[in-house]
Parts: C-alpha cells; structure tokens; sequence
C-alpha cells in the first residue's frame, strides 16, 4: 500500500476525531495485502465504539466517504478501537460455532440477537462451509439478524 495513502488516511481520522473533539491519543496502522488497520487508541474508547459498536461502524463509514472523495477511488481500509473489532470478530466466530453445534443438536432453527452488516457477514462467512448448516439474514436494519438452521439436502 502506498504510503501516501496510509498518511492521508491516518490525517482523515486525526481530523474527524478532532472535529468530534475526542482526545486521540495514538493510531497504529496495520498494513497487509489485503487491507489496512487504523487501530485507535483514545481515553474516549467508549464513547467512539458506542452500544452495539454503532459509533464506529459510523465513523467507519464518514472515514471512507472523506478517503474516497480525497482519492477519488475506492480504498479498502478498517478503523477500529482499541482491538474493539478484532475481539469482536473472535467472540461472533466462537458464537456462530455454539450455534451450529446446538442446531445440529436440537435440529431446530436458532435466531440470533440483531447485528450490524459486518457482524453478521462474519458469522455467515464462519459457518459457510459447513455441510449441514445454512445461514440467513432476517428482518429490517437495525433489527436484522440471522437465523441458523440445519440445510435441507
């Protein structure tokens, strides 16, 4: 990834944190081939993850307008809070095999608590490879959910 871009990116968060006056107390960037990680740490990590990670998701989404119209292209980036979302991701992958395991055991469908896009984009992304099992959104946003239910063959 361009260097340029890593910094331009790294400025757009600095400036919209500074916009919603959040003290930012540090950015690492994680750079793969596949995408970067802006992890931030801030004393107001609470408030920047927000119920349910509702909050970053937004700033998520404001960071990749403000890069894009910058850049005038599409740039895969990931923001997040103090390891919000990589724990996150870890705790739904770990819930999506506890459900599999109880849908296989009570051969009943098991709906799950509403996610947001990218939460259940995991969980469906966990569980599909799997023979027996089959996954589907239900529901309007914000109370979208997935419903895990055994596969009719």
């Amino acid at each position: 990834m361009d260097q340029d871009k890593v910094k331009l990116i790294e400025q757009v968060l600095r400036d919209l944190l500074q916009q919603m006056e959040v003290n930012l107390t540090e950015i690492q960037t994680q750079v793969s081939e596949e995408t970067l990680v802006f992890n931030l740490k801030s004393f107001d990590s609470g408030i920047l993850i927000g119920g349910r990670g509702v909050n970053l998701a937004a700033l998520q989404y404001m960071a990749r307008l403000l890069v894009h119209k910058r850049l005038a292209e599409p740039v895969n980036f990931v923001v997040d809070v103090e390891g919000y979302k990589k724990n996150r991701e870890e705790f739904l992958r770990e819930l999506a095999r506890q459900a599999a395991a109880r849908v296989r055991e009570t051969k009943e469908g098991l709906l799950l608590k509403p996610m947001l896009s990218y939460e259940r984009r995991v969980v469906h992304s966990e569980l599909s490879n799997l023979p027996d099992i089959a996954t589907e959104s239900t529901g309007e946003e914000p109370e979208r959910r997935i419903l895990i239910k055994p596969k009719v063959v």
